[in-house]
């Protein structure tokens, strides 16, 4: 599998009609999102329900709105909320709201290169993927399971193992990146 040179990874990516994530380096934050307020479809940012194994995730709204969804709590961030603290293991989602731009940023603890990795082989191809055979082979590599009604964590790690890790490479499906290594 192919290690992403400098030369190869862009600053910015496009992840869907109007939006972008751009890696930050040697900042508090691990990547910055611009949804364009000249989003008018149902391809505003959408994170459906999903919790994370290993990493503590950190949201700072910079501009704009944000409904999240953390547990069985959903409500509306804006920046006076100041950092949004997502624990690993609660089920959490994002929304944008269509039209209205908006600007956030992201970080996780522990800081690796995971997180950067995990989302340009997610959403490298410039769109929100569709391919259950891809998006669970993302999940399987990295800290990302989806959420199933009930919450069952057992039969969620279960799945994206079988699907990601046995079914899809069976199926020829590869990642993109193996590791973010500047040759």
């Amino acid at each position: 599998m192919p290690e992403a040179s400098s030369d190869q990874l862009l600053p910015s990516i496009k992840i869907g009609e109007g939006t972008t994530m751009t890696f930050l380096r040697n900042e508090p934050y691990l990547t910055r999102v611009h949804v364009s307020a000249e989003v008018h479809n149902q391809e505003t940012l959408l994170a459906p329900p999903h919790w994370h194994e290993t990493h503590d995730e950190f949201f700072r709204i910079v501009k704009g709105r944000l409904e999240v969804m953390i547990g069985s709590n959903t409500r509306i961030y804006v920046p006076e909320d100041g950092e949004i603290c997502i624990p690993k293991g609660v089920v959490h989602s994002l929304r944008g709201f269509i039209g209205e731009e908006t600007i956030f940023e992201e970080r996780t603890e522990p800081m690796d290169e995971a997180k950067e990795l995990f989302f340009r082989n997610l959403l490298g191809s410039g769109k929100q993927p569709t391919n259950l055979f891809m998006v669970m082979q993302v999940f399987y590599h990295g800290d990302a399971r989806p959420s199933f009604p009930g919450n069952f964590h057992w039969l969620e790690n279960m799945f994206v193992t079988i699907v990601g890790g046995y079914i899809a490479p069976m199926l020829g499906y590869k990642l993109k990146y193996e590791s973010l290594k500047r040759v």
